[in-house]
């Protein structure tokens, strides 16, 4: 064929490609069971622009807040229109003010202030926690790992642990090696059940993302719900931190606690006796303790099958000051319109209530879902209706007096993703973070707590009136009201 005929026949190829790309309907042509899609003209001629990591992720830097109306303007710019900023209920800047009253007094006091982070598998193995926890201990105190489950069922980078004996997992999740248990749970949502005698060892993680202060303790506490015989409890450590043992026969919940006179690194505890552990809480001095407890495939719709009260007497022994649940990311390929995502986000609601009436004393933050990507129209792209589900995950959790925070703005809104992924900060599923990006991710987080932290500071210093009269001066002079 000579070359004009070629030339010829590739023009032809292309302008029949192109008359497909226009007549091809948007929806595709369902054949059986498989949809066949075309890419419109505008998605062959026109590249969406990737935007850089540079321009994706947050720059941390310092502030010279040289005045006080500076700093107030500028702990107002992060907390409401930066790319981390918290949405509050009523743009309430009071909303945290329970939470850092409790935190700056518990050292004082003699108290640990506990910070609960439930969520899905994307704090799996400590990630996100344990840099919230790093950065909170920094400024309130505190120290270990928190509260662990009896048998660590996914290991964290934190903390190793082992158990044998006979024990049996009851949890409101899971799969089929988990039983249901009439409400019987915790406030992990999941627990052991011992009936008879078990061991369990706890060391201190010695892999490069772990944290040195979670490695270190110097109190162990055991959360039960006494069954019908007494609970025998002993503790063993081979570093000098002595040996110690409890036991109850009082029916219920309660806590055997050992204070040791040295810090330590490990620890092996033997149980005896017929009860449900709901938790260890493994800490070090006065302050801070932020619990991660990650829960594998959950929508955020499990606490309802919490026992009521046995979830509140729980929650008042461990003497919580912030709940934050992190929930969404499973549910986003399931959710195909605004019907199906309301539903969700009316069940949520509901969860949000319970824990609330279960801890009025805690302050709630919900966590929203990070970027995701699938296929949409042969390419990777955002879940479809995921920017929906945000804004109303949004909506519903102001509603019902929790702060939001968007891991999906944090990381840079849509198709940031494809971005992280790019440069190993999130995994091949285009879900999950490394943890590179998980510790970017809790950094994110515990920075737009310590801004808020920074104004309730600067809240403490001046009368109500002061801080009302630089607050509406600053919405009136920048014309942009809150």
């Amino acid at each position: 064929m000579r070359a004009s005929g070629t030339l010829k026949f590739f023009a032809a190829v292309v302008a029949l490609l192109a008359l497909l790309c226009i007549v091809f309907p948007r929806d595709g042509i369902a054949i059986g069971g498989v949809v066949l899609r075309f890419p419109t003209l505008h998605k062959v001629l026109v590249r969406e622009k990737e935007k850089s990591i540079d321009q994706l992720l947050v720059k941390r830097e310092e502030r010279d807040l040289s005045g006080l109306r500076d700093s107030i303007a500028e702990c107002r710019h992060i907390m409401f229109e930066g790319q981390t900023r918290f949405w509050l209920p009523d743009d309430d800047v009071s909303c945290f003010d329970r939470f850092f009253e409790k935190a700056e007094k518990a050292q004082k006091q003699g108290r640990i202030v506990r910070v609960l982070h439930y969520g899905d598998s994307q704090i799996e193995q400590d990630r996100i926690s344990c840099r919230l926890r790093e950065r909170l201990q920094m400024v309130f105190g505190g120290g270990g790992p928190g509260m662990l489950p009896l048998r660590q069922p996914i290991p964290t980078i934190s903390f190793n642990q082992s158990t044998t004996g006979a024990i049996q997992g009851l949890s409101t999740y899971g799969d089929s090696t988990f039983s249901r248990s009439n409400g019987n749970y915790g406030p992990m949502l999941r627990c052991w059940r011992l009936t008879g005698g078990a061991t369990m060892s706890l060391y201190a993680s010695k892999g490069n993302h772990a944290a040195e202060k979670a490695g270190r303790f110097s109190s162990i506490k055991v959360l039960y719900n006494n069954r019908p015989g007494p609970l025998s409890v002993s503790m063993h450590n081979r570093k000098g931190a002595g040996d110690f043992s409890a036991s109850s026969a009082k029916p219920g919940i309660g806590l055997l606690s050992w204070q040791m006179d040295t810090v330590t690194s490990s620890a092996s505890l033997t149980l005896s006796g017929t009860a449900d552990i709901y938790g260890i809480l493994v800490d070090d001095g006065y302050g801070v303790a932020v619990d991660n407890i990650s829960m594998r495939g959950v929508s955020g719709h499990q606490f309802k099958m919490v026992n009521f009260d046995q979830l509140a007497e729980s929650y008042r022994l461990l003497d919580i000051g912030m709940i934050i649940m992190q929930f969404g990311g499973n549910s986003v390929p399931y959710l195909k319109n605004e019907k199906t995502i309301d539903n969700y986000c009316k069940h949520l609601g509901e969860q949000i209530d319970f824990v609330r009436r279960a801890c009025p004393e805690a302050v709630i933050l919900f966590v929203g879902p990070s970027d995701m990507s699938t296929k949409v129209g042969g390419q990777l792209a955002t879940y479809p209706m995921l920017p929906t589900v945000v804004e109303k995950l949004r909506e519903m959790a102001n509603a019902h007096g929790a702060a939001y925070w968007s891991i999906y703005d944090a990381m840079g809104g849509h198709n940031s993703m494809i971005t992280w992924v790019k440069n190993g900060y999130a995994g091949p599923d285009y879900i999950h973070f490394t943890h590179k990006g998980a510790r970017i991710m809790g950094d994110y987080l515990s920075d737009a707590l310590h801004n808020v932290y920074e104004l309730y500071k600067i809240r403490q210093q001046i009368t109500n009136q002061q801080f009302n009269e630089l607050w509406n001066n600053l919405t009136t002079t920048d014309g942009n009201s809150l």
